[in-house]
């Protein structure tokens, strides 16, 4: 477990990490007081979850619902009382779930059926609807059971965010959970408010939980590796690290993390296309019937499942609800095991191969895996995974304790004692490049009808590409990575330099030219900066004055978000200068 040192800051702070799940969220704070070792803890109170509805972990459901106008009118355990569905049922509201898979990257899963969100309004503006109201509910918390964080939200001290994200979520989900938070008025939309806000992905913050609680003392030994297979509600997270260092413990990412969409959402999904299937003759097909049934495969079915050879039951109905043809008897529908298995096979199987890959080249002898999450509490997933390892001769664990919790609060100590030294790049990485027209180069000839005339009069090719680093490889934190841009611009042009980072998706080894390979390449993003006026140098050209520099973009890869500077050279001195990261959406 590991020890913090006391908090060297001036003043109190607050620091609050949102796990944003596809079924529960969960929240963590941390007060920050000078002179006092910080303590991680979580928020275990949410509004609705009094009496019967008491929830029996730290979570808050992931759901919302809206009237006819678009208006919210509830969210999380709230949504889910009694009351406020007969509500909902009468007003015709409008119930919403799982919004945060719509956010994934289009690589992920295209093409997937996901619920339909019947809600006249974005789902950025949903997901910043369910970040107000979940840290109103932890500052609520925060409030009534901490003087100190009492005493910060009276003065209205800035209180930083840690939001956390499935593995696959890269630089334009970051850049909309962002907006989602200036929307809900966690942080303003200024430079200094979205410096407030910090990404760290689920592998990452389930490691840091693991390696901060105790969890993997046991098996976190130097150049040993450990793969983080964190099971949630609807993504599989699964990131491997190499233990560096173990007094004090320090690990680097040694595979790209991977994330599937096969949580325990997808099991429903596909249990619930088994039903319709099933009863689509009967009288039990009803909406209402299939909301029934679900509601208690969810809760009891599904988590209790472990042996294919036995039958599971489904409860829905009551005593009259018999109807033998389709196996229903006094309300209860029966499946065989073998049909029950099949609804977690595509999890199983997916979860295996990744675990395969995600250790490839790697002495099993050497390594473990650490199964945390919601769905990892399941008989028949952990089993399955179990004899998977056993047969590899990997060692695997499933630590005891609120690792339900293992996600938010991880996220806080990445905050406070971050333990990963580097991150593998999660593509190729490399710039659009221009380069000076060669009459005598054959790959300039071919490209002669694509020649713009700069500034200075002189002819460029602009369909270059400049390598800057492969997926794969292994970035330090301080690692940086720059190409150079040369602007030319006309004296009265606005002195700003806008320069692309683009993904290369194909198997070259040194891809050089975009338009040989046009689908491999995307734009990941834009790196903009305002230089001052004194470092650009003056020209006179064919069609008048003009000015030019030769700018260094630099990026660092192996944090949690990718930042940048632009630099210069004067009098044999870099000068740098900030820039912005710029997503198109």
């Amino acid at each position: 477990m590991l020890q913090l040192d006391p908090y060297t800051g001036n003043s109190r702070k607050l620091v609050i990490s949102i796990d944003i799940g596809t079924t529960y969220s969960g929240v963590a704070y941390c007060v920050l007081d000078p002179g006092e070792v910080p303590k991680v803890l979580s928020v275990t109170r949410f509004p609705g979850q009094e009496g019967e509805n008491k929830s029996r972990d730290v979570k808050i459901p992931s759901v919302l619902y809206y009237d006819q106008q678009d208006q919210l009118r509830a969210v999380g355990a709230e949504a889910t009382l009694q009351s406020t569905k007969e509500e909902a049922y009468t007003q015709e509201w409008n119930y919403v779930k799982w919004f945060k898979l719509h956010f994934r990257p289009a690589s992920i899963l295209p093409g997937a059926i996901l619920p339909p969100i019947d809600v006249d309004k974005p789902v950025l503006e949903i997901l910043a609807d369910y970040l107000a109201y979940v840290s109103q509910c932890a500052k609520d918390f925060i409030s009534q059971s901490n003087p100190i964080g009492r005493q910060i939200l009276n003065s209205n001290t800035p209180i930083d965010f840690v939001l956390t994200h499935p593995n696959g979520w890269t630089g334009p989900q970051q850049n909309n959970m962002r907006r989602a938070a200036v929307l809900a008025n966690l942080v303003p939309d200024t430079s200094e408010g979205a410096a407030r806000v910090q990404f760290v992905t689920e592998g990452e913050a389930s490691l840091q939980f693991c390696i901060a609680t105790g969890l993997g003392d046991d098996v976190i030994r130097r150049d040993s590796y450990v793969t983080i297979v964190d099971c949630g509600g609807g993504t599989i997270d699964l990131s491997t690290y190499r233990v560096v260092d173990n007094r004090p413990i320090a690990v680097e990412e040694s595979a790209v993390p991977e994330c599937l969409i096969q949580g325990s959402t997808m099991v429903n999904r596909r249990a619930e296309e088994l039903l319709r299937e099933k009863l689509r003759l009967s009288r039990f097909s009803t909406n209402d019937d299939f909301d029934a049934m679900m509601a208690n495969f969810d809760t009891m079915t599904k988590p209790t499942f472990r042996d294919p050879s036995t039958t599971s039951y489904v409860k829905f109905g009551g005593p009259r609800d018999t109807d033998e043809s389709f196996n229903i008897r006094r309300g209860i529908l029966s499946l065989s095991g073998s049909d029950m298995a099949s609804l977690f096979q595509p999890s199983v199987s997916a979860i295996k191969a990744a675990i395969d890959a995600q250790l490839s080249g790697v002495d099993l002898s050497l390594a473990t895996l650490l199964l945390v999450g919601g769905f990892a509490t399941s008989p028949f997933l952990r089993a399955e995974l179990q004899a998977h390892a056993d047969g590899k001769g990997l060692r695997m664990y499933s630590p005891e304790g609120q690792t339900s919790k293992a996600v938010a609060e991880g996220a806080l100590w990445f905050y406070l004692d971050n333990r990963v030294r580097a991150r593998t790049a999660r593509s190729t990485y490399g710039s659009s490049c221009s380069q000076w027209y060669q009459p005598s180069n054959p790959e300039h000839i071919k490209r002669k009808h694509k020649l713009p005339t700069i500034a200075n009069g002189s002819l460029v090719l602009s369909s270059g590409f400049a390598l800057l680093v492969r997926q794969g490889t292994s970035v330090t934190e301080t690692t940086e990575f720059s190409f150079q841009f040369a602007s030319y611009c006309k004296e009265s042009d606005e002195l700003s330099l806008s320069a692309n980072v683009l993904s290369y998706r194909g198997i070259k080894a040194n891809p050089t030219w975009e338009d040989e390979e046009p689908d491999m390449f995307t734009v990941l993003c834009r790196i903009k900066a305002t230089p001052a006026a004194s470092s650009w140098m003056r020209g006179n050209g064919p069609v008048g004055p003009y000015r030019w520099q030769n700018f260094d973009v630099i990026l660092l890869l192996g944090l949690t978000e990718m930042r940048a500077q632009i630099g210069w050279w004067e009098n044999g001195v870099q000068l740098r200068s900030p820039a912005t990261v710029v997503y198109d959406l």
